[in-house]
């Protein structure tokens, strides 16, 4: 009993060492990485990941306090919409917790890369209104080149650790 309760407290360090570890790489990287006021969202990423091996309600959790110390630190614009959208994307990709050798692998993939795609049209949506009202090409190429950015980021994180290792 002590010894699963102790590893249950050595994954929720590791996941708050991790937590810390990807919001300074956020915080640093970001803006040195930043073409045109377009950044990648390496913490979308790792609420992804966390959702995809630990389900939703561990990446609910790291997606609403990740998303509120991203506003605080002020990266993003309205105050609420990070975590909003963050708590939404790992509400979402909890639902593929263990699920790659249940569903085909394609679907499995398209599903995450919706989510993905999901979770940037609300954000480029409720950020971005006056593009969507005013000229609507400008939104969709600003919600494609966002999509597209954090996406490619991601393509290189599968390469060194990919999203179904955790089934």
């Amino acid at each position: 009993m002590f010894l699963l309760l102790r590893i249950k407290v050595m994954n929720w360090i590791k996941l708050i060492y991790s937590l810390v570890g990807v919001f300074s790489l956020q915080f640093i990287l970001a803006d040195f990485l930043s073409i045109n006021g377009i950044r990648p969202d390496f913490v979308l990423i790792y609420i992804l990941y966390i959702g995809l091996h630990h389900g939703s309600f561990p990446s609910i959790i790291v997606g609403f306090f990740l998303g509120l110390l991203v506003d605080f630190t002020g990266v993003g614009s309205f105050f609420g919409l990070t975590s909003f959208t963050y708590v939404i994307t790992g509400y979402l990709s909890g639902f593929l917790h263990s699920k790659y050798y249940k569903m085909i692998p394609t679907y499995f993939h398209l599903t995450w890369l919706g989510i993905i795609l999901f979770h940037f049209f609300i954000y480029s949506f409720i950020r971005h209104q006056d593009l969507f009202e005013s000229t609507m090409t400008v939104f969709w190429l600003k919600w494609i080149l966002t999509s597209g950015y954090t996406l490619g980021f991601l393509a290189i994180f599968q390469m060194i650790i990919p999203l179904q290792q955790g089934d």
